[in-house]
């Protein structure tokens, strides 16, 4: 006998007070468990929000070989804080 088929059972044995009270339940579960989402954007979804605000002119002025030489722009900038 599935689970299901079990509570049904049950049900058919308690009050009119206490369907009243397990439909609540049953509805108030019903509002906790929202449908399967996703629980991580992928990368490019979050790198797409981070630079979505940044204007063109700002972003055309980046180095285009940043990950290639980012040692050397790191050590640039730390030097310049300094």
């Amino acid at each position: 006998m599935t689970t299901k088929e079990v509570i049904l059972q049950e049900l058919e044995q308690i009050t009119p007070s206490q369907l009243d009270e397990v439909l609540d339940f049953i509805r108030s579960l019903k509002q906790t468990v929202k449908p399967t989402e996703k629980a991580y954007k992928p990368i490019w979804e979050v790198a797409d929000d981070i630079i979505k605000d940044i204007p063109e002119e700002v972003i055309s002025q980046l180095p285009k070989d940043g990950a290639e030489n980012h040692d050397f722009y790191l050590s640039k900038n730390l030097h310049q804080e300094l």
